[in-house]
């Protein structure tokens, strides 16, 4: 105690920033798996929160898929027959546009108003006379919204509220208020309650519902009640209880939580690093006064308890700032990854509170202080194993801890081994959790090859500098070399910033790419796509009425209309897929580029395409289930299993689990669903384009919200949702790289302040001011050119093994690799600009310093 008087805390005092810095990046590192593990409880908790609140009493659930698509009401009827089923309550679930907000979504729900019974089981209270509200009910263009809802729409009883819907814009009068209990509370109160037909006709759902919630009687023995169910409806249906939605909504969101965990992992790795590095700096230059403490009886032991005391101080208050940092930077990203979540698996994700686990806190308290103990062990092992007479006989720079660069290079070969191991195991089993540590492990390990590229690569940067620059050169180059572990372990600290720059910027536009490629070079190309303004969680639009292919087929400059409708929510073997339903003229095969097809032809695709027996694949979707051309597929529909025949797999980018393509007939047929999310026109060839727009927003613009987007127009707009998916991960590099910058200058002003006396002694015998800081500044860049080399080096790897591997046992997406080039240099020339002022500011400092000071001894 003694001595964390009268030593640390002065020594806390002097170096306050140095301090900070370790402080911080265990705050950074902390703070970054506190937000992710709250992110994703939150979520999970929310989601699970607003399952129990939409069943209310129900004991089983009868549903398809997630409910984008429905099936026939009829059902009710079968499950009724049930003796132990006291009710079977059908719903049906979509959303509305208020056209005075816009922007905003309502949640809405039918239900049958008329059983008065089933208001009372949902707990829908009416703030009004509910008598009142019956009578009005022969309108079927009545709704009850929230007293919430009410409230932000500025609407009372008897009031008209015109929203946008998937059968059209409409106005609808609100013949009641609900209070905010039972199912008025989901979607933080933004919900809209309508008589079950009524909704069925605004939502295109017309003798469809979305699930029948089942309730029972006491004590019945509700599993045996769900197995008889299970012959009485169509196998294809789902007859669970509602917390199972709830587990398969983990086992959907699993893979997106592990590539949360990957990335904070990344993070936690760099915030190590630059504690390692800051400690191993401030160990060495405290290496006169540890000297001096065993010149006067202290001893190594004694004093190496004293360096990871003061580690555990500074890693308890990093911790101590990281775990309620953390909890904010939550709160500032939750809605980040809500967007990301919602554009990549289609679902809205509305997280109104966060879940904060007091143990999980405990835990990753635990990890940021071991993480900074870990940092500074072996800084603090080895400058207490030296005798005092090497430090005070030793260079600064020969104190730090060296190891030679053969045993390093065997080091990373081995982790390098372990790492594609990890990979090979991760493809073989599709293991987010072996991908993760691969990564992680790889991205270590571009930490310890930094060392031997710089020894191996120091003759050659001491001839390039010596040829161009000569003296000053010539000074600098051999600072470099007399010093590779500092040079080194700054080149590594560079190159960690530019590899997760070049990870994430790559990564998106590898997914811009490929998304570009598909839908402006192949089946999807046309001159103007129409589909609603609105979407349903993340890029894909509301449906629309399939009468209006008709209605803009008839137009006098159209001279050709297709249609799409995508269903991004049909459950196969367990994993949620998308179904997309195409109208013939899509499956010409002079739609498709070479190429396209990953396996099998167009020419021979097509027949069975248009004729309904077959079916083509995406790639994500014939890896997941180990398909190839030939295969059958069995599909469960609300009408029976479908069986297609695979008749070619592409690249496809429709869902993260893969997709189906075949004839939009089956899904009319076999789905009962006649809705359309896209209309891809072709114009006459003499009408002007804009002529053509505008004739369709004449004709159906009054009716619907419309958006007709030329190509280049739905590229940007693709584009736009791409971007805002990885808008989290920006937000996350942003800040692991303003804690790296922080460490790069402190290990760039470290390093000259160790050369002060030699800088002094090149001053003695001739050396002008501007000499000196010539020599400074080029050894500040050449450590950066080493570091921007090692980092596109270590970058174009990690790419390579997010996109070809890691990414698509995460989300599924199969991307094209393509390389964020103008990103790249734009991060190069920023770290080339960071060594450079970094230098200019430390030879600045060294040449402030008179000569005698310089040379004195310490």
């Amino acid at each position: 105690m003694s001595l964390i008087q009268h030593v640390s805390v002065p020594h806390f005092r002097a170096n306050w920033g140095r301090s900070a810095l370790v402080i911080g990046g265990t705050a950074t590192g902390v703070a970054l798996i506190v937000a992710i593990t709250i992110i994703n409880r939150s979520v999970l908790e929310n989601l699970r929160n607003t399952i129990a609140t939409i069943a209310g009493p129900a004991a089983l659930q009868v549903t398809l898929g997630t409910g984008e698509i429905g099936f026939p009401q009829s059902t009710t009827d079968a499950v009724r027959q049930d003796p132990d089923v006291v009710a079977a309550i059908p719903l049906v679930r979509g959303t509305l546009t208020p056209m005075r907000h816009p922007e905003e979504t309502v949640s809405l729900f039918g239900v049958d108003l008329v059983a008065e019974d089933d208001l009372d089981r949902y707990q829908l209270v009416l703030t009004t006379d509910r008598r009142t509200m019956l009578d009005a009910l022969t309108d079927p263009r009545s709704v009850l919204l929230t007293e919430r809802l009410a409230h932000d729409e500025g609407l009372k009883i008897g009031d008209a509220m015109t929203v946008s819907t998937p059968s059209g814009i409409v106005s609808l009068t609100v013949r009641g208020l609900l209070a905010a209990d039972g199912l008025a509370r989901a979607f933080g109160g933004r919900v809209a309650v309508m008589d079950l037909p009524a909704a069925q006709l605004l939502l295109l759902k017309e003798d469809r519902i979305d699930q029948i919630d089942l309730i029972v009687g006491p004590g019945t023995d509700v599993d045996r009640v769900r197995d008889r169910l299970r012959t009485a409806v169509p196998s294809t249906l789902s007859i669970d209880r509602p917390a199972r939605r709830g587990v398969i909504f983990d086992r959907i969101l699993s893979s997106f939580q592990a590539l949360l965990t990957g990335l904070s992992l990344l993070c936690l790795v760099a915030g190590v690093y630059i504690m390692y590095n800051t400690t191993s700096t401030g160990a060495v230059h405290r290496a006169f006064v540890i000297a001096g403490l065993r010149v006067t009886g202290a001893g190594a032991k004694q004093l190496f308890r004293l360096l990871m005391c003061e580690a555990l101080v500074l890693g308890v208050l990093g911790t101590a700032l990281g775990i309620p940092g953390g909890i904010v930077l939550g709160r500032a990203l939750v809605g980040l990854v809500e967007d990301t979540m919602g554009v990549v698996f289609q679902l809205r994700f509305p997280v109104e509170t966060l879940t904060i686990a007091v143990r999980d806190q405990l835990a990753i308290g635990v990890i940021g202080i071991a993480a900074t103990l870990f940092a500074s062990y072996f800084a603090a092992r080895r400058i207490t194993a030296l005798s005092p007479l090497e430090i005070l006989r030793a260079d600064l720079r020969s104190l730090a801890v060296r190891t030679p660069s053969r045993r390093l290079v065997m080091w990373w070969l081995g982790l390098v081994a372990i790492c594609a191991a990890a990979l090979v195991l991760e493809i073989r089993y599709k293991s987010p959790a072996w991908g993760n540590f691969a990564s992680t492990l790889w991205f270590a390990a571009s930490i310890v090859i930094a060392v031997p590229l710089v020894t191996f690569a120091a003759p050659a940067v001491h001839w390039l500098l010596d040829r161009l620059f000569r003296a000053a050169g010539t000074m600098a180059a051999e600072s470099l070399v007399r010093a590779p572990t500092r040079t080194g372990v700054t080149v590594a600290a560079i190159a960690l910033v530019l590899t997760i720059g070049m990870m994430i910027a790559s990564m998106a536009h590898s997914h811009r790419e490929s998304v570009r490629q598909e839908v402006l070079g192949g089946v999807l190309t046309c001159d103007l796509a129409v589909s609603a303004v609105e979407t349903e969680g993340g890029w894909l639009e509301r449906p629309l009425p399939h009468e209006l292919a008709d209605e803009v087929r008839a137009l006098p400059g159209v001279a050709q209309v297709e249609t799409l409708r995508i269903v991004p929510g049909h459950f196969h073997q367990g994993a949620r897929v998308a179904l997309v339903g195409m109208s013939s003229g899509l499956s010409d095969p002079t739609r498709f580029p070479p190429g396209w097809y990953q396996e099998g032809q167009a020419e021979r695709a097509a027949p069975a395409l248009r004729d309904g027996t077959g079916t083509v694949i995406s790639e994500a979707f014939a890896d997941r289930f180990s398909l190839s051309i030939g295969n059958d597929v069995d599909l469960a529909t609300p009408t029976g299993v479908l069986r297609l025949r695979i008749v070619g797999i592409m690249r496809d980018y429709v869902s993260d689990r893969g997709a189906l393509w075949f004839s939009d007939r089956l899904l009319r047929e076999r789905w009962q669903d006649s809705a359309i999310s896209w209309l891809m026109v072709s114009a006459r060839p003499e009408v002007p384009l804009a002529t053509v727009r505008t004739q369709i927003a004449t004709a159906l613009g009054e009716r619907h919200r419309l958006k007709i987007l030329s190509m280049g127009e739905l590229d940007a707009y693709l584009t736009e949702k791409i971007d805002q998916a990885y808008a989290f991960t920006f937000a996350i590099q942003l800040l692991v790289a303003v804690v790296t910058v922080a460490g790069v200058f402190d290990l760039l002003l470290a390093a000259i302040w160790e050369r002060r006396h030699e800088l002094a002694v090149w001053r003695v015998i001739g050396a002008d001011e501007h000499t000196i800081r010539r020599s400074v500044m080029l050894e500040s860049a050449a450590i950066g050119g080493l570091g921007c080399i090692l980092g596109v080096v270590v970058g174009v790897v990690t790419t390579m093994i997010w996109v070809y591997a890691h990414y698509r046992h995460l989300l599924g997406y199969y991307l094209e690799l393509h390389f964020a080039v103008g990103s790249t240099l734009w991060y190069v020339a920023l770290v080339m600009v960071m060594t450079v002022v970094a230098g200019y500011a430390a030879a600045r400092h060294a040449t402030r310093q008179s000569v005698l000071e310089g040379i004195q001894v310490e």
